[in-house]
């Protein structure tokens, strides 16, 4: 674990995953994601926008949701992100707003992720919450 001034920093590990979760790379997201990685994501329908849950089990089924949400998604904007660092643990805060299949959502979100000892991503929890009536 990298470590400066005496607190943990992953953040060039976040920035490597941002970018290869932007583009929905595989061959990106495997240079960070460990063995067994999860995402324990938020899920919701835009007919009936409540938080279902869904949990990802795997790099592949990854890559399916990313490009699912590339192909309904439009107008997506993050905003505020902010990251927090502590061993073996990334917080992460921001806003999402987009359009999903035409209709407007806006989120406020915080993702807890899971590193290993060889900074790997092993899980990424997701939370939303709605920031907007």
């Amino acid at each position: 674990m990298p470590v400066i001034n005496g607190a943990a920093d992953y953040s060039d590990l976040m920035l490597r995953f941002r970018r290869a979760y932007h583009r929905a790379d595989a061959e990106l997201l495997a240079e960070v994601l460990g063995d067994g990685f999860e995402w324990h994501n938020h899920w919701f329908s835009v007919d009936a926008p409540n938080s279902t849950g869904q949990v990802l089990t795997s790099l592949d089924e990854l890559i399916v949701e990313l490009e699912r949400r590339k192909e309904h998604w439009t107008d997506v904007w993050f905003e505020g992100m902010v990251e927090h660092y502590s061993p073996g643990l990334v917080t992460q805060t921001f806003t999402i707003s987009g359009k999903d299949d035409g209709v407007p959502f806006e989120r406020g979100a915080v993702d807890l992720y899971t590193v290993t000892e060889d900074e790997k991503i092993v899980k990424k929890d997701t939370y939303w919450k709605y920031a907007a009536g």
